[in-house]
């Protein structure tokens, strides 16, 4: 598989199926009957957290039932081997897939490209097709921070201070960090232990 980025974000989200940015759902399943999980090895060993599965709930159970459905199916063998085998043909497959779609991602691109200058070339911002098709192309003002410091400061004259936070990435990474150190998490935040697959291909 090629060093594409769109390749690395779409295999990214195969370790991570369950990772979902929405506003109106809540992002975590939170499996809070369940006994605390206690980290058994690596950076993050003898850290006990609550367990968590990073899913929307209405994703998870669709997720769920067909968990369900593969685990009654006669012929499914309840072995760490087997599952994982399974695991693996289905990660390969889509990864393929992954690839495939990240060169018809490309070409999307390109060929926007050259839609947008042609458009505008003909004066026009619209395109009706044969088989009524329609593509519109509507122009609006994107935000690009230039100055962090400067635009923070213009935030809080503004009252708007308590909009304000750190990435989630950036706060993700402090906090991980603090349990290593054995301090608990900030006020205001809680952190569960989430399950993340690592799979390394045999034939690279």
């Amino acid at each position: 598989m090629n060093d594409d980025t769109n390749i690395k974000g779409a295999v990214e989200e195969l370790n991570d199926p369950f990772n979902f940015e929405d506003d109106d759902e809540p992002q975590a399943v939170l499996l809070d009957k369940e006994p605390p999980f206690r980290i058994p090895k690596g950076k993050y060993k003898g850290v006990t957290l609550p367990r968590m599965v990073g899913v929307k709930p209405s994703y998870y159970d669709k997720v769920l039932a067909l968990k369900e459905e593969i685990a009654t199916d006669p012929e499914f063998q309840r072995h760490a081997t087997e599952i994982t085998w399974a695991y693996v043909h289905l990660r390969r497959e889509v990864e393929e897939k992954a690839e495939e779609l990240s060169e018809m991602r490309l070409r999307l691109a390109a060929t926007m490209l050259l839609m947008f200058d042609q458009l505008e070339c003909e004066g026009v911002d619209s395109v009706t097709l044969a088989n009524r098709d329609k593509v519109r192309v509507d122009v609006q003002p994107h935000l690009i921070i230039t100055d962090k410091p400067e635009f923070r400061q213009w935030c809080v004259e503004e009252g708007l201070s308590g909009l304000m936070s750190l990435p989630w990435g950036t706060a993700n990474k402090l906090v991980k960090q603090m349990l290593v150190d054995g301090l608990p998490e900030p006020p205001g935040a809680a952190c569960w232990a989430r399950p993340k697959v690592i799979f390394s291909r045999g034939d690279k």
